[in-house]
């Protein structure tokens, strides 16, 4: 018989995955226990805290101080155990953990192994234990790369920030996201909208609407290339106009619509914000409870992907359980070059828990929101989309061209289901808006070109119409945006957002756009004018290619780290020794001059002259903006509020 240790990260999976190799492996004994994340840390040691051998570029770890009672757990657990088994989660991050727990046990010359599985199921866990292997080096180099940079990034350029401005963080992801949101917010408010008139050909109950394309002079109207029709200039096209319409091009394209993609963390996000009106951390720990569950496959991923006995399963499924011989493979989503797809998309374990049979399980309403979001949107991504053609008639009138579309839809695909089976049947573009079912009637158009459609002018309507800033972010449209631009990955998006909010730099307000606040511009203007090079966003995409890189086993991590340290080290002391000075004199002493301090009371300045007069004076900035004198209580007050 041989005695087993198997560490997890979360508590919630011990007695699960205890009962599945108990109930597999009779023959041995397991005692199963969780670390709870991370038990370490690098320490806040050392220059500017970083806790690093800025020689060896070496990091110098801590056990967490919440950790410390798991850690003793293990430990002693260890000392009785034949083989250790650590089943931390199945990425970068969960092996830098198992390296950790490992290091543990250095002297006790233990048996070590490491497994890792996709979804908490009986059948997944049982094949990783027949699957061990040793920690991937490789991939906790590039975890420990990752925590080095932010911490030195993070560190270093939030202690030039604070000093010169009072603000308190800047972040390698946090900052490049800060400037995406001020940079469109610049936009949205340097816009000036044009007022215009669009013209139409419109007899509703023959669904006529043809919409005026060009002019008699071939130029696109209503373009920001050419120019949009002023109301004189619309009265001048309908004079124009007669009742006759020449068909001078007709063409039919197939379609089908596919809007359900398989899930990357991504992409779950989007639609559970724009789709459940979750927010990212809502949505974060309620994906995390499912996987822990074991319902839902791995919550952060970069994949697009099912695996083919996952596929073989859900055809059998929808052929069973649906009508209309409606299964499909799933759409392949182009990959980006920088994705981590080292496991599936998310998808629940087994689509014959319905989403109506896990309702009376659980009793946490976003669980059950974002499990029935999944397990639609995963069965929907492998059937038919609504399919058919795509009509499109262009019309000639004295010189102006008038177009029309019509979509026929010829097999109603995944649409066929009865919306009663369902209450997730949102259908999104890449805009976020909603996909109408629509069903419209066959225009009185014929097939063809060459001929002539009569309409009289009473049918020619104009209507008013004007320009449009473009949309500012939501929580979704930013993690979209972030992961077209190659920064971040699936474990940083939630927290990027939650600092965002957290430093007041941008609120994301509930199922709103982001509201770029005054110190999101302050932050914004300070970082990219002292630190652009450490902060654009090529500059940021690189440095994640990089880390795959180490990931690989195919970049020198430490040289890399090192110079970037010795770059950045440099521009923050120069910033630091700026910030020492300013232009406000100290209102008391008027010897010294105000800069600006760390404190817990918010962002705050004192005199500069504290350490040689002792000149103790300092304000704090109020809600308003306004700075007022900090005035401590007297001593006697104080003793009567401890009372």
């Amino acid at each position: 018989m041989t005695k087993y240790l198997v560490l997890l990260e979360s508590p919630s999976k011990v007695d699960k995955i205890k009962h599945y190799l108990t109930k597999n492996f009779p023959e041995d004994s397991f005692e199963v226990l969780a670390s709870g994340g991370h038990i370490n840390k690098i320490a806040d040691s050392g220059p500017w805290g970083l806790g690093i051998d800025l020689q060896t570029m070496t990091p110098t770890f801590k056990i967490e101080t919440t950790k410390r009672k798991n850690v003793s757990e293990i430990t002693k657990a260890g000392k009785n155990a034949d083989k250790i088994i650590l089943a931390s989660d199945p990425d970068r991050e969960g092996e830098a953990i198992a390296w950790h727990l490992a290091n543990l046990f250095t002297k006790d010359n233990k048996e070590i192994k490491r497994i890792t599985f996709n979804e908490i199921t009986e059948s997944a866990v049982v094949k990783a234990f027949g699957e061990m292997r040793e920690i991937d080096l490789d991939l906790v180099n590039a975890q420990l790369s990752r925590q080095m940079l932010d911490k030195i990034i993070g560190y270093m350029v939030s202690n030039s920030l604070q000093k010169s401005t009072g603000l308190l963080s800047a972040g390698r992801v946090q900052t490049p996201a800060l400037k995406i949101l001020v940079d469109r917010d610049k936009i949205i408010k340097a816009f000036v909208e044009t007022i215009y008139k669009k013209i139409f050909v419109v007899d509703q109950k023959q669904n006529v609407k043809l919409f005026l394309y060009k002019d008699d002079n071939n130029l696109v109207v209503n373009d920001p290339k050419n120019y949009y029709i002023s109301e004189e200039q619309s009265k001048v096209i309908k004079n124009n106009l007669g009742v006759e319409y020449k068909c001078t091009k007709y063409k039919a394209k197939e379609f089908e619509v596919r809007s359900f993609k398989p899930y990357s963390t991504a992409s779950l996000l989007q639609d559970g914000f724009s789709k459940l009106r979750m927010s990212a951390a809502q949505i974060t720990v309620a994906a995390q409870k499912l996987y822990e569950a074991g319902l839902v496959t791995y919550i952060r991923t970069d994949s697009n992907r099912y695996s083919s006995d996952f596929v073989i399963e859900a055809k059998n499924f929808i052929n069973k359980n649906f009508k209309g011989d409606l299964f499909k493979e799933a759409v392949t989503v182009k990959t980006q070059a920088n994705a981590q797809e080292a496991h599936e998309s998310i998808r629940p374990t087994d689509l014959n828990q319905r989403p109506e049979n896990i309702s009376s399980q659980i009793e946490d309403k976003n669980m059950i929101r974002l499990y029935n979001l999944i397990w639609w949107n995963t069965v929907k991504s492998l059937m038919k989309g609504p399919s058919g053609f795509y009509h499109n008639w262009t019309f000639w009138n004295n010189g102006y061209e008038f177009k029309q579309s019509w979509k026929e839809v010829l097999d109603l695909g995944y649409n066929k289901l009865d919306k009663s089976e369902t209450d997730e049947d949102i259908e999104l573009d890449e805009n976020d808006d909603e996909i109408l079912n629509d069903d419209e009637v066959k225009p009185p158009f014929e097939f063809k070109e060459n001929y002539v459609f009569t309409i009289g002018k009473e049918a020619i309507v104009t209507e008013d119409a004007k320009t449009s800033p473009p949309r500012m972010f939501n929580q979704a449209s930013l993690v979209r945006e972030l992961k077209d631009l190659g920064i971040g990955r699936p474990s940083t998006y939630t927290p990027t957002l939650s600092k965002l909010k957290e430093r007041e730099y941008a609120i994301p307000h509930r199922g709103k756009p982001f509201e770029v606040t005054e110190k999101g511009y302050q932050a914004e203007e300070f970082l990219y004018e002292k630190y652009e090079d450490f902060f654009n966003v090529n500059y940021t995409a690189k440095m994640e290619q990089n880390l795959d890189k180490i990931a690989e086993g195919n970049f020198d991590h430490k040289d890399w780290i090192k110079s970037i340290y010795e770059e950045l080290s440099e521009s923050v002391k120069a910033q630091i020794q700026e910030a020492k000075t300013s232009d406000i004199k100290c209102p008391r002493c008027h010897e010294g001059s105000l800069v600006f301090i760390k404190s817990k009371f918010g962002r705050g300045r004192g005199c500069s002259n504290f350490t040689t007069t002792k000149c103790g004076y300092r304000e704090y900035e109020q809600k308003d903006g306004s700075w007022l004198e900090y005035v401590a209580k007297p001593k006697e007050e104080k003793e009567k509020a401890k009372d």
